[in-house]
């Protein structure tokens, strides 16, 4: 068998750290900055609840009734 199989991980690069895009940690950093910057990012990136509604709404209509939404939002 050539490679590693699905389920085989390459345990050379794991450290046991958790990679987050856009945080970079190094041992002085202050872990409670880093918290809040990255409570901020998720704050930035979630949906409100109109959001919601609309995204459930959306997903729920024909695909007539999608293309003209995308229509009406010029794309």
């Amino acid at each position: 068998m050539e490679g590693p199989g699905l389920l085989e991980l390459d345990h050379r690069t794991d450290n046991g750290q958790l990679e987050l895009p856009g945080l970079a940690f190094s041992d002085g950093d202050n872990l409670f900055a880093t918290l809040d910057v990255l409570e901020q990012e998720i704050s930035r990136v979630q949906l409100s609840e109109e959001e919601v509604e609309l995204l459930r709404r959306f997903r729920k209509t024909s695909d007539q009734n999608r293309r003209m939404i995308m229509h009406i939002l010029g794309r």
